[in-house]
């Protein structure tokens, strides 16, 4: 398996909803809108890209970050197919490599996901808060 992961600039709508489409994830963003898909894209400013040898986008990282404290990543998602290779962890490894060691990655975890995030090294905490303003499509 050759994977490369890699920070990229002007992913499209349409590569992130063919590789998120193919994860549980999927569920959860509004793919069936493309136009919103673009605009959260160009609105993050860390995009971390998994792609195969073929150049075939298989997982990404999409973070909004200061670049100094905090960065939030709002999706961190592999391919169903792609699963189980540690890809998921190389996306959060090239993350933090990128950021550096002063800045602390956030994150909200599907229900069920967590036992992943804890296998790669992530605290979990049970003080999160949100305000759920999510509009359909």
């Amino acid at each position: 398996m050759s994977i490369v992961c890699a920070q990229e600039t002007g992913l499209t709508a349409e590569e992130y909803i063919a590789c998120v489409g193919q994860s549980v994830l999927g569920q959860n963003r509004p793919l069936g809108n493309p136009e919103r898909v673009q605009a959260y894209l160009d609105n993050s400013n860390l995009t971390i890209t998994a792609r195969n040898k073929h150049g075939t986008l298989v997982g990404l990282f999409r973070g909004t970050t200061d670049w100094h404290w905090v960065c939030y990543c709002a999706d961190l998602a592999v391919a169903e197919t792609h699963q189980g290779r540690g890809i998921g962890k190389a996306l959060m490894d090239k993350g933090g490599e990128i950021l550096g060691p002063g800045v602390t990655i956030t994150l909200f975890s599907l229900p069920g996901a967590e036992g992943f995030y804890k296998a790669i090294g992530l605290t979990q905490t049970d003080v999160g808060f949100y305000h759920d303003r999510t509009v359909s499509s």
